[in-house]
């Protein structure tokens, strides 16, 4: 079963969630954009979009309400009681309580597994236990660690509790963030929902063009690139001399496939929440122009990370317990981050090889550096940096083989991969491998103008300034020629593939 088949069976079984990309999500916005900004309601929008959050989450699992609605009560009962009694123990208690409900529903089966698998190879007679086969509803580990950040902010912050129960429920479920994150901490999205939004048309405007791109990134980019992901993959009947190139290139298709995937969904979030008057910061900062796996990491899922630091690095210790201790709390986090992303021990084995070479990086740079003195060279230099990119992207992807298959696959693929001689790359069926020369072509030129823009994006405010500055026939002619390629490119035969993003299944 290949990638996006396995992301559409679960979106079945579990959940039928409102696309962003689907005509109902474009009826259900514009509804809600009336309501949300009628003078009448100026001053209970929060009520409104508590109101349409639910809505939009019990159209897709109507089931699953009573558990996002459980973990806005414990968490908004957990902030009185840590005003009250500002004492660790009952910062553990809430805070574990809260993340049980995200073992329960998401590890209880992996438990289960993982006990029958050491119990029948311990002893073969040993009568397996029965999976308990708990719905996983979409969004749980997001909205889980969003409301867990109102129980930090408020016993290592000293912020005060909402008062306001409706208003706290309207940040645990805030719709645009709630499927996929970004993660908000609550000291960032609480404040915004306390004040009156008027409609600001120059913020709508960024908005709308956020969402556009996002449409693009998903459409044009993530949908064309897992064509060739599955298709690589699925060498089963490719000769074994061909499967070197074919894992090549799905291997390096995936790396940034995940990232197209994720930013699209990342970036219509930021849209429509800017379309709301409410400000959500970027998941992304570039992260494969990092020059360290550290540093891809900090630029990787950025509120997943400051999570992580948040919760996880600091209260164990950071680095203020010495260096031994820092390098075992960076390897704790990466572990937990494995297994956050999925029950499955292809990614606690993501997160532990990602762990390792982090810390091999932060030990090897003194190293590094005293190198480059001795050789009189500056690593700050553009061909330096340039391979430092290329070697961090390449450890990166030789990575994401195991995010994307099971153990024994990935040991198969990284075999070939770790031993590649570019000759084996020489292979002329690889212009077909999304379907025809065309489309392969299309998913390069498409793949290029993605990287290229994501890096021009690294200053957002001045590239929309340059856009701003364009007369307005070009500006509606710009948008009118990339929404044409998106419907284009999504009623072509490669582009009939899942609407639903890959972070909806962690």
């Amino acid at each position: 079963m290949d990638l996006e088949e396995e992301c559409a069976l679960q979106s079945v079984r579990e959940d039928a969630f409102m696309s962003f990309l689907s005509w109902q999500f474009a009826i259900f916005f514009l509804l809600f954009l009336i309501g949300y900004y009628l003078p009448i309601f100026q001053n209970v929008q929060y009520i409104i979009l508590l109101i349409g959050s639910y809505i939009f989450y019990a159209l897709g699992n109507p089931i699953a309400v009573p558990i996002l609605f459980g973990t806005t009560v414990l968490t908004y009962l957990g902030g009185f009681v840590l005003n009250r009694h500002k004492q660790q123990r009952w910062f553990v208690l809430f805070f574990v309580l809260n993340l049980a409900i995200l073992f329960i529903f998401k590890y209880t089966d992996f438990a289960i597994e993982s006990i029958n698998a050491v119990g029948t190879a311990a002893n073969g007679s040993w009568q397996e236990l029965p999976l308990k086969n708990l719905i996983l509803p979409a969004g749980l580990s997001f909205y889980v660690f969003q409301s867990t950040t109102y129980l930090n902010d408020i016993y290592r912050r000293g912020m005060a509790p909402e008062k306001n129960f409706f208003r706290y429920a309207a940040f645990v479920s805030f719709f645009p963030t709630l499927l996929s994150g970004p993660i908000q901490r609550s000291r960032d999205l609480l404040p915004q929902l306390r004040h009156p939004i008027c409609f600001d048309s120059d913020r709508a405007i960024k908005g709308m063009l956020l969402f556009i791109w996002g449409i693009f990134e998903k459409v044009c980019v993530a949908n064309m690139l897992v064509q060739i992901v599955n298709a690589g993959y699925d060498t089963l009947i490719v000769p074994d001399q061909m499967q070197i190139a074919y894992y090549f290139v799905a291997a390096i298709s995936f790396s940034l496939y995940i990232y197209a995937d994720f930013s699209s969904y990342s970036d219509m979030a930021r849209g429509l929440s800017k379309i709301l008057g409410l400000e959500v910061g970027r998941n992304f900062e570039n992260p494969y122009a990092s020059t360290t796996l550290a540093e891809f990491w900090r630029r990787w899922h950025v509120s997943l990370n400051d999570w992580f630091v948040e919760n996880i690095y600091i209260p164990l210790g950071g680095s203020r317990k010495g260096a031994f201790r820092k390098q075992l709390n960076v390897f704790i986090v990466f572990l937990i981050s494995g297994l956050w992303h999925g029950a499955s021990w292809n990614f606690v084995l993501w997160g532990v090889i990602n762990g390792i070479l982090v810390i091999i990086g932060n030990l090897l740079r003194p190293a590094k550096t005293n190198l480059y003195r001795h050789l009189h060279v500056d690593e700050n230099v553009e061909s330096i940096v340039f391979l430092r990119r290329v070697l961090v992207c390449w450890f990166i992807t030789l990575t994401w083989v195991f995010f994307r298959n099971d153990i024994e696959t990935s040991l198969l693929v990284l075999q070939k991969l770790v031993f590649l001689n570019p000759a084996q790359l020489l292979v002329s069926d690889l212009w077909t491998i999304a379907g025809s020369e065309t489309q392969t072509v299309l998913s390069i030129l498409f793949a290029v103008f993605f990287c290229f823009l994501q890096y021009k994006r690294r200053d957002e405010s001045s590239l929309y300034k340059k856009f701003q500055n364009q007369p307005f026939f070009f500006q509606c002619l710009a948008l009118a020629g990339v929404l044409f390629v998106c419907v284009q490119t999504a009623t072509s035969s490669a582009g009939t593939v899942n609407t639903n993003f890959l972070y909806f299944n962690f």
